[in-house]
């Protein structure tokens, strides 16, 4: 069976295209999220908002009020009870040639909806590389989730096949960052630590739940969880780790490579206690949505 079609609107009205014009195109002068839909409810979506909210005003882009709200609605007019994944995108409009942005902006919002059965939040075990490309600091942008996403596309052409299943990219300093669609944790002890993004990279809703120390997991492990200057040595020497995102949720990471493929490191028992009551966590979470 042939896997069905996406659909898309722009401004509120069906279409798939945008003008040649338009900022996100031209300079990548926007953000977005990808959100997770289930049977029609979307997973992490306060969250999603949220986080749109403030991307947003990072970049000076104006937004309407009750944005969250028009986007919700189109969201139930596109996926109605379907399962799929969702792309928002809100750029700052069209404008004329040159950097400089508009002095009054109008800017565009688009939705687009995959349908399909998003990943399922299952403790299966991974495999990670690590990536030549290095994520440009530029501390203005850190934790955004922009248009940007050179350093990703670059950093995933450099291995071909579905294996191994994610790359993770450093800054320039060797800092470990991010993987090129998600976040990274790691468990020492009772610690858990995800990379400080204060120079680049994406600051993910998940990984914000599992910073917020709201779930479960925390209180009956006694785990603490913080944000740190991390290099590739903690990961070798961590007793267990994993990567988030909003489809996925979380991925026990079993094997490390370097960048011709070498063994790095290997976590046999993946996915660790952490990982395994964290999966629980999220998938009650994605179930009570």
């Amino acid at each position: 069976m042939a896997a069905e079609a996406s659909r898309s609107l722009i401004d509120g009205v069906p279409g798939e295209s945008v003008s040649v014009l338009d900022r996100g195109f031209a300079y990548g002068d926007g953000v977005f999220r990808t959100v997770r839909v289930d049977a029609g409810r979307p997973w992490l979506w306060s969250d999603h908002m949220s986080t749109l909210l403030r991307d947003c005003t990072r970049l000076g882009i104006p937004v309407a009020d009750g944005l969250p709200t028009t986007l919700r609605a189109e969201l139930d007019a596109l996926a109605g009870a379907a399962s799929g994944v969702l792309k928002v995108v809100v750029t700052r409009g069209s404008g004329p040639r040159g950097d400089r942005p508009p002095a009054a902006p109008s800017p565009r919002r688009v939705l687009i909806f995959h349908p399909g059965s998003p990943s399922a939040p299952e403790p299966v075990a991974r495999s990670v590389r690590l990536c030549t490309v290095r994520m440009p600091s530029l501390p203005e942008l850190a934790g955004v989730k922009h248009l940007n996403r050179l350093p990703q596309v670059l950093a995933r052409a450099e291995w071909s096949g579905p294996l191994p299943h994610e790359g993770l990219l450093r800054d320039a300093e060797g800092a470990l960052i991010c993987g090129t669609m998600s976040n990274v944790f790691i468990r020492n002890g009772q610690h858990v630590l995800t990379p400080l993004l204060d120079r680049c990279g994406v600051a993910g809703v998940v990984r914000g739940r599992i910073l917020d120390a709201s779930l479960p997991t925390f209180a009956r492990m006694g785990l603490k969880v913080s944000e740190a200057r991390l290099g590739v040595s903690d990961l070798q020497a961590a007793h267990e780790a994993w990567l988030t995102n909003a489809v996925i949720a979380l991925w026990p990471i079993a094997s490390l490579e370097d960048e011709h493929g070498r063994p790095l490191a290997s976590w046999d028992d993946a996915p660790g206690s952490a990982a395994r009551s964290l999966i629980a966590d999220l998938r009650a979470l994605r179930e009570t949505a």
